[in-house]
């Protein structure tokens, strides 16, 4: 028989040989020319033990607590993936030094203040890894003890390609683009390869979602490696993010303007909007909100939001997320949690508006009453706290009250800016409370006793700053 006649010929009996899993496929060529340590992909079937290497190093992994297997993949590549509970976990052994994760990522929604591990390589706090979803519910990365917190937010229950390089910085990229870069000293460690769990308790959750084809490289790949590693999967490839189009106004509708998008001529479109900080950060799920329309509630005052659009073909699914908006008036309060405080007792007595920033009241218990109950029964004096107190490179604040004078009304705060100062925000706490809004100054309602006024100044451009104010006050 020819020679090459017979080549093809054996060729073509060992591709019948093998299982459909293991026939060549363009995304695991892709990560397989790469050469990685381990290439999990998580494709076993429902009950599996192990977590079987696909790459020529045998280091598989250990499937352990709550894992369930066989569910459906980000990409049809990709076969099957497996969810994975905050109890499960899949553990692998890899002795050499990693420079490079690659990731698909489908996270459960992650409630406000909680953070969550997703995956880690030997010991995070001394020269390991770990990446979680960390403060403000943003990605960050845990390298040798120190923590780089991201602006990167991840969609719940819709998956992401990641990936982390780490050389002369730390690089990384979110289905396929390169989205953040910083300094930080590469890895040096081994050990334990986790996916799920708590990042190696570098987190203080741990995931619970959906994981697949999870990778690591004993080298940094470049951002053209890994966008061909993306591109390979054929999931449709957000051009353009989308965008919202409206007044930010509670009661008004805003719009969704669909983003652009490649391989997505025969794609269906979901959406699901977010509720952000005013900052944009810290941004969740809002409960039944998937239309492309959305009404501003009151819950929205003062917040932003944003909309995470997802398109799908019959070969899998890509999600890209707005800009956050500008903040939704009338913005009742400065600086909002998401979850709003419970209504604060009214000021049944407002003090005349004479503050020149806008500020809030505050109470704490017996504050409504105090100075009325001074007055039939004694002097409420301030005995402690400055009158004018300089909060550096911002300006100084002044409260309306002169020490050891009898207050027959409730101290007035407010922040004289330095000339071209310009801010985002002010908040006003007292005793750790947050205050209410007036229209300008910041009224602070407090009984006799010690007290600690909060203020945190958020600039345009540059880091917010807490300053903190010690007040006692005293009846005599």
């Amino acid at each position: 028989m020819n020679p090459k006649r017979l080549a093809a010929a054996l060729a073509a009996a060992s591709a019948l040989a093998l299982p459909a899993s293991a026939e060549a496929a363009p995304y695991q060529d892709a990560v397989l020319a790469g050469d990685p340590l381990t290439y999990l992909r998580l494709d076993e079937p429902l009950g599996a033990a192990v977590a079987e290497d696909a790459s020529a190093n045998d280091r598989d992994g250990a499937y352990a607590g709550a894992v369930t297997q066989g569910i459906a993949a980000p990409f049809a590549d990709a076969d099957t993936a497996a969810a994975i509970a905050s109890t499960g976990s899949v553990t692998g052994s890899v002795d050499q030094v990693s420079r490079t994760l690659e990731l698909w990522v489908n996270p459960d929604r992650v409630a406000r203040g909680a953070q969550v591990g997703i995956v880690s390589h030997g010991n995070p706090a001394v020269d390991g890894w770990a990446i979680g979803i960390g403060a403000k519910r943003k990605l960050a990365i845990v390298t040798a003890g120190a923590t780089a917190q991201t602006k990167i937010t991840l969609a719940s229950n819709a998956w992401t390609a990641v990936a982390v390089t780490w050389s002369d910085k730390v690089r990384v990229y979110v289905n396929g683009a390169l989205k953040k870069a910083f300094n930080g000293a590469p890895a040096t460690g081994s050990g334990a390869f986790v996916l799920g769990g708590n990042g190696a308790g570098a987190f203080g959750g741990s995931f619970s979602g959906r994981l697949d084809e999870a990778a690591l490289y004993p080298t940094a790949l470049t951002a053209a490696e890994i966008q061909s590693h993306f591109l390979a999967a054929h999931v449709p490839v957000n051009t353009a993010p989308p965008a919202i189009a409206g007044t930010l106004t509670v009661g008004e509708t805003l719009t969704v303007q669909p983003g652009g998008w490649n391989d997505a001529a025969t794609a269906t479109r979901t959406y699901q909007w977010q509720r952000c900080d005013e900052n944009g950060d810290d941004c969740g799920d809002i409960d039944g909100a998937t239309a492309t329309q959305y009404v501003l509630a009151a819950a929205d005052d003062c917040m932003t939001l944003q909309v995470a659009e997802t398109v799908t073909t019959v070969v899998g699914a890509g999600t890209a997320i707005s800009e956050p908006t500008a903040k939704v008036g009338p913005c009742a309060v400065p600086d909002p949690d998401p979850t709003p405080d419970p209504t604060p007792t009214p000021d049944p007595t407002p003090a005349p508006d004479t503050g020149t920033t806008a500020g809030a009241v505050a109470t704490g218990a017996g504050a409504t009453q105090a100075v009325a109950t001074a007055a039939t029964s004694g002097c409420l004096r301030l005995v402690a706290g400055r009158k004018r107190t300089k909060l550096r490179r911002y300006g100084v604040l002044r409260l309306a009250a002169t020490k050891n004078a009898c207050l027959t009304a409730p101290i007035r705060a407010s922040l004289k800016l330095r000339k071209g100062v310009r801010l985002k925000g002010v908040r006003y706490k007292l005793d750790g409370k947050r205050v209410r809004r007036v229209k300008r100054g910041a009224v602070l309602r407090a009984a006799a006793g010690s007290h600690t006024l909060t203020v945190r100044v958020a600039p345009r451009a540059g880091k917010a700053k807490t300053f903190r104010v010690r007040l006692r006050l005293a009846v005599s």
